[in-house]
């Protein structure tokens, strides 16, 4: 696969800004740089018992869970579970827990009680663990997001932006009251020739965090500055110290583009200069996946952009997305409108350690109104090859017992998400119902009803649990 970058100078433009707080990228095998941010932000793939001496918020009196030396009877709650998963004995209920979960997007706050000794006790994080088909629920501590929400900040409730393997969760959430940025008064005479004076102000920004769920830590990120949160992604650093939050900025029409990141290690912000693929195209990411030590920023329409930002000098290469099927749907005049139609229809994740690209059709009424779901593997991210996986009409499903048996309605579904172990697992919203399919044998394999506010893709994650959290929970488990 080539790229422009390829074409041009390699050596990556950094730029001052009037911030004064963005510095060029050392590369991850530098040994110089600043560790005084990067002391205060916890290994996002430290183990249980450096998460409890690090982070002070974590419960003093937990000890070492990972020791041969502790015996059953001496355990005690980590501060990570939530107490409805453990028993009187402090084990985990279910035999053995699950390597996977669907996590809610809109972390809970947890309720203020106790004084301000207290509340320093309590974890930033800390997960009510569920095996799907059921939503596991993020619960944040009242000290991480602000006490006095702005009402006319952008959103409304924090939502997870983005995610990496190793247990880190990107958040925004509305910032307080306190940080609206003042209003400017500007004096305005009307037709009657009286004067009024109005105040002009910015809508607040959102407050960006880092959850490090296998430590239950949190860390804002200071003074973020994006120009749109959807291309925003976050990615542990090699060896699992720190990790950088980065945006990849762009103006149409011009050959290089700009990735915006913050790094953990040196506390500072960083631009760098690396090429635009597309230059000509009016990118919209999706989604932004962490994978295989890269950023992937996913544009339905058109690819995936993958960068490595820890790179000496940052490459962005260029995957295309398969190529178009006849699902129908109309054309239109313009062709960015008829790709960003298509885009609507299309789902890129991980699964199984590879990217997959899920097409559905447009239903149409003479096909009974079922759409076709036809899947792709990314086969080969070097040479953008895609290996076509399967095609299924809903029809066969909704004919099947399975599903008849499952009292679903006979309507178009929408996907929810890939199954993150096995590619043949697809699971779909239909109304208020939850339920996965298996497209080979086109079985309805289990399915949750009453999803009220979250039939939406937009409102689950398919996670995988990293490792640091597996050795937490198999610690737990009954023997």
């Amino acid at each position: 696969m080539t790229t422009r970058h390829q074409e041009q100078s390699t050596t990556p433009a950094v730029r001052s800004t009037p911030r004064d707080k963005r510095v060029k990228p050392t590369g991850s095998n530098s040994t110089d740089r600043a560790n005084e941010a990067s002391d205060q932000i916890l290994s996002p793939r430290s183990s249980p018992s450096e998460a409890c001496k690090a982070n002070p918020r974590l419960n003093p009196n937990t000890a070492d869970l990972t020791s041969p030396q502790r015996q059953p009877s001496d355990r005690t709650a980590h501060p990570l579970l939530s107490p409805a998963l453990l028993g009187e004995s402090g084990r985990m209920a279910s035999p053995s827990p699950p390597s996977w979960v669907i996590l809610g997007t809109v972390p809970r706050v947890s309720a203020s009680t106790g004084d301000g000794a207290e509340l320093q006790l309590v974890p930033d994080v800390s997960l009510a663990l569920a095996a799907p088909p059921r939503v596991t629920q993020l619960t944040v501590a009242p000290t991480v997001f602000a006490a006095d929400p702005d009402p006319q900040a952008r959103i409304s409730d924090p939502c997870v932006l983005a995610a990496d393997p190793s247990g880190l969760f990107l958040v925004l959430a509305p910032p307080s009251v306190s940080e609206r940025p003042p209003t400017e008064a500007r004096v305005h005479r009307g037709p009657d020739g009286v004067e009024r004076t109005i105040h002009v102000g910015r809508i607040p920004t959102p407050a960006c965090f880092v959850l490090d769920v296998p430590s239950a830590a949190a860390s804002r990120v200071p003074d973020p500055d994006f120009l749109n949160a959807s291309g925003v992604g976050v990615i542990a650093a090699p060896g699992g110290r720190g990790y950088m939050v980065v945006e990849f900025q762009n103006i149409v029409g011009c050959d290089e583009a700009t990735l915006i990141g913050f790094s953990s290690e040196t506390g500072e912000w960083l631009e760098v200069d690396v090429a635009n693929p597309l230059p000509s195209w009016i990118w919209s990411f999706d989604d932004v996946i962490s994978h295989d030590g890269k950023l992937w920023w996913v544009d339905l329409a058109v690819g995936l952009l993958a960068c490595d930002p820890f790179a000496d000098q940052p490459d962005v290469a260029y995957v295309t997305l398969p190529k178009a099927g006849k699902h129908g749907g109309g054309r239109h005049a313009c062709s960015y409108c008829s790709q960003r139609k298509r885009a609507s229809r299309r789902s890129v994740q991980v699964s199984n350690g590879k990217f997959r690209c899920l097409e559905m059709s447009c239903p149409l009424q003479r096909q009974g109104g079922a759409p076709k779901f036809t899947m792709h593997t990314l086969a080969d991210p070097e040479t953008a090859q895609w290996t076509p996986e399967y095609c299924v009409s809903f029809a066969e499903i909704w004919a099947g017992e399975s599903y008849k048996a499952a009292g679903l309605p006979k309507k178009a579904p929408m996907v929810a998400f890939i199954h993150p172990k096995n590619p043949d697992v697809v699971y779909f919203f239909v109304e208020e119902h939850l339920f996965a399919v298996n497209m080979h044998t086109k079985k309805v394999v289990e399915g949750e009803d009453h999803m009220v506010g979250a039939s939406s893709s937009s409102r689950v994650l398919a996670w995988e649990l990293p490792p640091a959290l597996t050795a937490v929970l198999l610690d737990f488990s009954p023997a």
